[in-house]
């Protein structure tokens, strides 16, 4: 789309429709993850001495850490990788606010700058509990703004980009809960780290959608790189692993539900796993995605109910 498009389809943008588009600038959608993610964290902490479902305060302290993590921390990161996307946007997805116009590149740096103000801001609320958080709100920003600015653009690097975003969002946020509420255990710190492992292997199979842009801007995705059937063997391995080493675990803590239950979330997505490598398309990865997604959200509860002690 060129300037002069651009700035027509501006001029004709109400304030409903930029307030909309500043929103999903920050894309909501990507709240959901950090979101349950802390909830986990401080239900790890452990029901005796820690987080407890029964307390307002404890609730309305989890709820606080995860506006920090997932509208705030995770909107920045979804809103300046916007802004330096946007000629790959044009093409992937011209719909999004600014390739569309219904945000200026103005209007974005603002977006970003003041969800990052609003991440610090929550998160020297949330330092009377563990002085450590504004550290990892720190850490996430960093991570989330080097993964999207050139010359570092961690996202143009496969290897880098998706543990950036898998360990940084989800571990981090699970660990930052948990800090608010009690000290951290190996087991919680443990699981926190699969979870970041499993929500890295399914970054790896989301390359998949953006083949088209990222090959054409010269951009080095997996899929760009690999081609499309040996990203998914990739991606597929990275999941197996931490599902592997979490049902290991869960055996040898006498947790033998929950080793059963990472069981079935190896096996009951293979058939749609085998169907999208052999024709890897928009339609078989939709499958796969529901058939693995579920399980993946479900062993992150599940596992912080056993790390937290309400299980046996």
């Amino acid at each position: 789309m060129d300037t002069t498009t651009i700035q027509a389809s501006r001029t004709n943008v109400s304030f409903v429709q930029r307030l909309r588009a500043h929103i999903k600038l920050a894309d909501p959608v990507t709240w959901i993850s950090p979101t349950l993610t802390t909830f986990c964290g401080a239900v790890a902490s452990g029901w005796q001495g820690g987080f407890s479902l029964s307390n307002p305060r404890h609730l309305a302290l989890a709820a606080l850490a995860a506006l920090m993590t997932g509208p705030l921390c995770t909107g920045f990161s979804q809103s300046i990788n916007d802004y330096y996307d946007r000629e790959l946007d044009a093409i992937n997805d011209p719909s999004r606010p600014i390739p569309s116009g219904r945000v200026s590149l103005f209007g974005a740096r603002v977006n970003f700058t003041a969800l990052a103000l609003a991440t610090m801001l929550v998160s020297l609320v949330l330092a009377q509990y563990n002085p450590l958080i504004p550290l990892l709100a720190v850490v996430g920003l960093v991570l989330s703004a080097i993964y999207s600015i050139p010359p570092i653009k961690l996202k143009k690097h496969f290897w880098l980009g998706p543990p950036a975003v898998g360990f940084g969002y989800v571990a981090m946020s699970w660990v930052a809960a948990h800090l608010i509420f009690a000290p951290m255990t190996w087991e919680s710190l443990v699981v926190a780290g699969i979870n970041g492992g499993l929500a890295t292997g399914l970054l790896f199979l989301n390359d998949i959608k953006s083949v088209e842009g990222d090959r054409k801007h010269g951009l080095q995705s997996l899929t760009v790189a690999m081609g499309e059937r040996k990203a998914l063997l990739v991606a597929y391995s990275v999941i197996a692993f931490f599902e592997i080493v979490l049902l290991v675990l869960a055996a040898m803590w006498g947790h033998p539900y929950l080793a059963g239950f990472v069981l079935l979330a190896l096996v009951v997505p293979i058939y749609s796993q085998v169907r999208l490598y052999r024709e890897p398309n928009h339609k078989n990865f939709l499958r796969y995605m529901v058939a693995s997604n579920p399980f993946v959200a479900l062993i992150q509860f599940i596992s912080a109910f056993v790390v937290g002690g309400y299980f046996g």
